[in-house]
C-alpha cells in the first residue's frame, strides 16, 4: 500500500536523499510519466460517454490500484464511479477529482482523458511524497460531467463531507486559475398536437413544429432582456417523422446557466412561459421535464485559489486571455469543502473545448507533456494542507462557514 512520510526535509528512498517534498513531487513524477501518458492515450482512443464509462473507470482504477489505493468501485450507486484511498491515521484529508466521460459523437473533445490521468497521478504522486505522515488522499471516478450526473449524485451521498478540500485540473488552451463557472440544467418541452396528412388534409392536423418553432423564437427574443452571464441554448430533438404527415409531438431540449442560482429559477419560469403561449398559439398542449441533474455554480475557496497562483507563479506560468466562462458539477462539490477548479493550458493555438480543434490538440504531444506538468501542479497544491498548518485551519473554518449556510 502507498505510504505517507515521517514529514522530514530529508527522506530517503533507493538510495537516494530528496531535500524537500517538492523534489520529491517532482522525481515520481517523472519515473511515472510513461504509465500516466498511456493511460490517458487509452482513455482518448477509446472514448466512453457519461455513464457509459466502464472501461475507462476500470483503467484507472487499475492504475491506482498498482500503487497501493485501497478502490471501492460501484461507489454511491454509480456503476462507473469509484473511490480511491491512501490513509494512514488522522490528518487532512484531500480529495482530488478524476473525470473521464466523453462527449456524443466528438469523443475527448473537453479533455476528460487528461483530467483523469492528472486525478490520478497526482493522487498517487502526493501519496507517495508523503510517505508516513497522517492524514488521507482520496482519488474519486467521478463519471458523467458532461450531464452532471457525477459529482452532483455523490455529493447527495455525502461522498466529500469528510474530506478537507476538493480539487481538480481541467484542461484549457490558457491558464486561468479562477472560471466562471455557472449553475446549469436542461429541460425539455413536448408539445402535443394532431397528426394529419400533410397533402390531404393538412387543416385537420394541429402542428407540434409550429409550436417548437414559435417557442424557439420568444426564447431568441427573451434572450436580449437577459442579465450578462446567461446562456439558453436549445435543440430540436425531434421535429416530426416524415414530411408528409403533420407533425403531432415534437420535442425541444434547452440548456439553461446562469451566474446565481436564485435567477436561475427566474430563467427557467420565464422559458416555461415561452412554452406554454407556443403551445397556445399553436392549439397544442406542452409538458416539460427536467432533464439533467442541476448543478451548482462554483464557489470557489480564495484560500486555495491564492495558494495556486503562488504555484503558478513559481513555475513562471501567468494567466492570460479573457474570463472563461463554463459549468460544471464540481459546483456541487464546492458547497461542501473548499475546492478549486483552475483551467490549465494544454494546446497552443487558443482552440476551444468541445471542438474539432480541441479534439485534436488534446492529442498532441504538448498535451501529454502539459499533463505531467497539471500533475505536478496538482500534487503540489494538496501538499500545502499538510505542510501549511495555519492554512489548513483556514480551510477548516471555511468549511464550517458552508456547512452554516447550507443549513441556512
Amino acid at each position: 500500500m502507498a505510504r505517507f512520510t515521517d514529514g522530514t526535509e530529508q527522506t530517503q528512498r533507493k538510495g537516494r536523499v530528496f531535500r524537500t517534498m517538492k523534489e520529491r513531487i517532482k522525481t515520481t513524477i517523472q519515473a511515472m510519466a510513461p504509465e500516466l501518458t498511456e493511460l490517458a492515450k487509452w482513455i482518448y482512443a477509446h472514448p466512453e460517454i457519461a455513464n457509459e464509462e466502464f472501461e475507462s473507470s476500470k483503467k484507472v482504477m487499475e492504475f491506482l490500484a498498482r500503487a497501493g489505493f485501497v478502490i471501492t468501485p460501484d461507489f454511491a450507486g454509480l456503476p462507473t464511479a469509484f473511490k480511491a484511498v491512501c490513509k494512514n491515521g488522522d490528518g487532512p484529508k484531500v480529495a482530488i477529482m478524476a473525470e473521464y466521460d466523453a462527449l456524443p459523437g466528438l469523443g475527448h473533445g473537453c479533455g476528460h482523458h487528461l483530467i483523469a490521468a492528472m486525478g490520478a497521478g497526482a493522487g498517487v504522486t502526493l501519496a507517495s511524497a508523503l510517505g508516513d505522515r497522517a492524514g488521507e488522499i482520496a482519488v474519486f471516478g467521478t463519471p458523467a460531467e458532461e450531464t452532471g450526473d457525477g459529482k452532483s449524485a455523490l455529493a447527495k451521498a455525502g461522498a466529500f463531507d469528510d474530506y478537507d478540500i476538493g480539487i481538480i485540473m481541467h484542461p484549457c488552451s490558457i491558464h486561468y486559475t479562477s472560471p466562471v463557472i455557472l449553475a446549469i440544467s436542461a429541460y425539455e418541452f413536448t408539445f402535443a398536437g394532431r397528426a394529419s396528412h400533410a397533402g390531404a388534409r393538412p387543416y385537420e392536423g394541429v402542428n407540434a413544429l409550429d409550436a417548437v418553432a414559435l417557442m424557439y423564437n420568444a426564447v431568441g427574443l427573451m434572450r436580449q432582456q437577459l442579465r450578462d452571464g446567461t446562456r439558453v441554448a436549445g435543440i430540436v430533438v425531434n421535429g416530426g417523422d416524415v414530411t408528409n404527415v403533420i407533425p403531432g409531438r415534437c420535442t425541444v431540449r434547452y440548456e439553461v446557466r446562469t451566474k446565481k442560482l436564485e435567477y436561475f429559477h427566474t430563467v427557467v419560469d420565464r422559458l416555461v412561459n415561452c412554452a406554454k403561449g407556443a403551445a397556445l398559439a399553436t392549439g397544442c398542449t406542452v409538458e416539460h421535464t427536467q432533464c439533467e441533474p442541476l448543478c451548482m455554480p462554483l464557489e470557489e475557496s480564495p484560500l486555495l485559489a491564492a495558494e495556486y497562483q503562488k504555484l503558478l507563479g513559481e513555475y513562471g506560468l501567468f494567466e492570460e486571455g479573457e474570463d472563461v466562462i463554463g459549468s460544471t458539477d464540481m459546483g456541487d462539490v464546492s458547497r461542501i469543502i473548499p475546492s478549486l477548479h483552475p483551467f490549465f493550458k494544454v494546446s497552443t493555438n487558443f482552440e476551444l473545448p468541445h471542438t474539432e480543434e480541441f479534439l485534436r490538440a488534446v492529442n498532441e504531444p504538448y498535451a501529454y507533456t502539459q499533463m505531467l506538468l497539471g500533475t505536478e501542479l496538482l500534487a503540489r497544491l494538496g501538499l500545502t494542507v499538510f505542510e501549511d498548518e495555519p492554512l489548513l485551519k483556514k480551510l477548516r473554518a471555511e468549511k464550517t462557514q458552508k456547512a452554516a449556510q447550507n443549513k441556512a
